[in-house]
């Protein structure tokens, strides 16, 4: 934990994380100066809403007056190679991501979690199964709870589970979590980084700061991530999960029960079956969290009581109703190409909805998916044209102005056995403020359907 803090702050991005970290140095008598790119009136009620009018703030670009200061907390939101940051490098000033404010922070171990896609869904299994150990614990991060409003007050028995994304690796300086894992490696973001690499390196800097002391988990499927694995080997103790491997610790299904070989011993965790969550992706989240819950100090027993316990999340395949025998399930989550398949494998008859704001994902990965699964795919936002280029002739696509129209076209469609998914693979920023509220409107309107409801 760090003792001391600097004089004056400078946080970039009024969005929530940046004003959990304002809030922070405020109860700490730090001056703290706020810069966003938003309008004058959107900063004003931001900053009110939070209790915090009254700190010295600029809006709708970012000037020098950010630079008068010893440190700078940087919102992921916000590219971390703009002109401004580039000038507070040159001049010394560190900037860091909240996440690592909240490590610096912290009494308590970090188990931090990146990767592509599954994230949100692994620490969540993690969080429950530390829980069960009788363990404080809390789950934070990217998920959408900033680190540094949770880990003050926690004590060193306790244990922070930390959702990460590659903007927030971008500015770690200390961050070294006791035990990290990296999901996957698929391609995203290439409307923020120049190349697929670039995005899997920013991923890798999880480990940067990790010894042999601490354990690495990584998703012994992934191609790309066991070559790297082979390369830091002697670097940090790693854990494969996903795929037996022979005489090295790791954990994996078979024949319905996740076992696993660790540090000398073998055993099984529990049986899928016993699982709230289905699917394949779901038992490879629960095999990655089981491990990272083991090297964290948990028993089987507890691992077990957690996972099978835990309902999912939502956003992320979320089940919202029945009507007339179809089943609508919400994955607004889903901004990957990868995320598309996950979840229309998740089903025999599928309508899928799909598109947003293009992230020039590879769309083409969904193909073979689409023509064993699939009905008929309704297509939304910007990336529609694109998407359809790239579908086409494989199953029914229809091109759509809105959600709702969406929905109610599908409603006219489907018959009793069917699922409708909305896993977008795509932003959500050219038609709504953010992937929770296109999930709450997908939610609503499925709920206003006419029909037969079963919840």
């Amino acid at each position: 934990m760090r003792k001391t803090f600097p004089s004056k702050v400078s946080v970039i991005g009024a969005a929530r994380s940046g004003l959990a970290a304002a809030e922070f140095f405020k109860r700490k008598n730090i001056s703290v100066f706020i810069s966003d790119s938003c309008s004058e009136e959107q900063l004003r009620k931001a900053l009110a809403y939070r209790g915090l009018s009254e700190l010295q703030h600029e809006s709708t670009s970012h000037t020098e007056k950010v630079l008068d200061t010893e440190l700078i907390i940087l919102s992921p939101g916000v590219p971390s190679d703009i002109e401004i940051l580039l000038k507070a490098r040159q001049r010394g000033i560190p900037v860091w991501s909240e996440m690592e404010l909240g490590f610096q922070v912290s009494r308590a171990p970090f188990c931090a979690v990146t990767g592509s896609t599954g994230k949100s869904t692994t620490v969540s299994l993690i969080g429950e199964a530390l829980k069960e150990s009788g363990r404080e614990t809390v789950v934070a991060g990217n998920i959408g709870i900033p680190v540094i409003s949770q880990v003050e007050g926690l004590d060193e028995d306790a244990c922070v589970v930390a959702e990460v994304s590659s903007f927030q690796l971008e500015t770690i300086d200390k961050f070294k979590p006791k035990v990290a894992a990296i999901v996957n490696l698929m391609k995203n973001h290439l409307d923020r980084y120049a190349s697929e690499d670039d995005y899997y390196n920013a991923k890798k800097r999880i480990i940067v700061n990790m010894t042999k002391n601490e354990h690495l988990v990584i998703n012994a499927a992934d191609e790309r991530l066991c070559q790297w694995a082979e390369q830091i080997r002697e670097q940090v103790s790693v854990i494969y999960a996903g795929v037996r491997k022979s005489s090295r610790n790791c954990f994996w299904v078979e024949d319905n029960l996740l076992r696993y070989q660790f540090n000398g011993t073998t055993g099984s965790v529990l049986k899928t079956d016993a699982m709230k969550l289905k699917g394949y992706h779901n038992y490879l989240n629960a095999s990655i969290a089981a491990a990272v819950a083991r090297a964290a100090g948990a028993d089987d027993v507890s691992i077990a009581r957690g996972i099978c316990s835990f309902k999912g999340l939502e956003h992320r395949l979320e089940f919202v109703d029945e009507v007339n025998g179809i089943g609508w399930y919400n994955d607004s989550k889903s901004t990957t190409a990868e995320s598309i398949v996950a979840a229309v494998k998740a089903f025999e008859h599928v309508y899928l909805i799909a598109g947003g704001r293009d992230k020039g994902c590879e769309f083409e990965a969904v193909s073979e998916t689409l023509g064993k699964h699939a009905k008929a795919v309704y297509l939304i936002g910007e990336a529609a044209q694109r998407i359809q280029s790239i579908w086409k002739g494989i199953v029914p696509i229809h091109i759509m102005s809105s959600l709702e129209d969406a929905i109610h076209a599908i409603h006219a469609q489907a018959h009793k056995g069917d699922a409708v998914v909305m896993s977008p693979g795509c932003s959500s920023f050219d038609m709504f403020k953010n992937y929770e509220e296109r999930g709450a409107v997908f939610r609503q309107t499925v709920k206003s359907l006419p029909g037969e409801h079963q919840c």
